[in-house]
C-alpha cells in the first residue's frame, strides 16, 4: 500500500473509542484556536494560545502537548507504539530530563479532548490542524514513505524545549 491509499484509508477512518474524558475548558479552547487557525505559524499559534488565558510559557507547553496528545489518540489503534516519556532539553542551560506524559496537566486534559472529540464524530483528517503540528506526525509519514505499514513502529521519546520569551 503507498502513502496515498495509507492517508485516505487513515484519514477517512474512525478514531477509536475513548477512556475517560476528564475536560479542561481552556484546552478545549486552544484546541478549537488550533483547529480554526492551520496556516499559524510557530509564533502565531503561541500568541493565539495566549489569548486563549494561558500566560505565555503555559502557552508555549500547550504549543507543544496539545499536537502531542492528539497524534497519541489518532493514531492509538494504528500499531504505532509511542512513548510514556518525554525529554526536556534546555540547550542555553546544557540540560536533559525526562518526566512522564501522564504527569503532565496539558497532556492530559488534551487526550481528553482529542477522545471527546473522537466521540462527536470527528474524523482523524478534522483533527490534522492539531496532531499535524507534532513531530510524531513527520515521523510517522516517512516511516509510511519506507514501506507503507505502521503496525510495530516505536517511536522514540518526543524531544520539548523550555520557554525562552518568544
Amino acid at each position: 500500500m503507498g502513502i496515498r491509499d495509507w492517508l485516505l484509508r487513515l484519514l477517512g477512518a474512525p478514531l477509536p473509542k475513548p477512556s475517560t474524558p476528564s475536560r479542561n475548558p481552556q484546552v478545549d479552547a486552544a484546541v478549537e484556536v488550533m483547529l480554526r487557525h492551520p496556516e499559524a505559524d510557530q509564533d502565531q499559534m503561541v500568541a493565539l494560545l495566549a489569548d486563549c488565558g494561558f500566560a505565555p510559557p503555559v502557552a508555549w507547553r500547550a504549543y507543544q502537548f496539545l499536537p502531542i496528545a492528539f497524534a497519541h489518540v489518532v493514531f492509538r489503534s494504528s500499531g504505532v507504539r509511542f512513548q510514556s516519556r518525554y525529554v526536556l532539553k534546555d540547550p542555553d542551560a546544557g540540560t536533559q530530563s525526562r518526566h512522564w506524559l501522564e504527569d503532565e496537566p496539558l497532556y492530559i486534559a488534551a487526550v481528553a479532548a482529542a477522545e471527546a472529540l473522537a466521540l462527536e464524530g470527528c474524523t482523524p483528517q478534522q483533527l490534522w490542524p492539531v496532531f499535524g503540528r507534532s513531530a510524531e506526525w513527520g515521523v510517522i509519514q516517512q516511516c509510511v514513505e519506507l514501506d507503507g505499514r505502521l503496525d510495530g513502529a516505536i517511536l522514540t521519546e518526543p524531544l520539548l524545549m523550555p520557554f525562552t520569551g518568544l
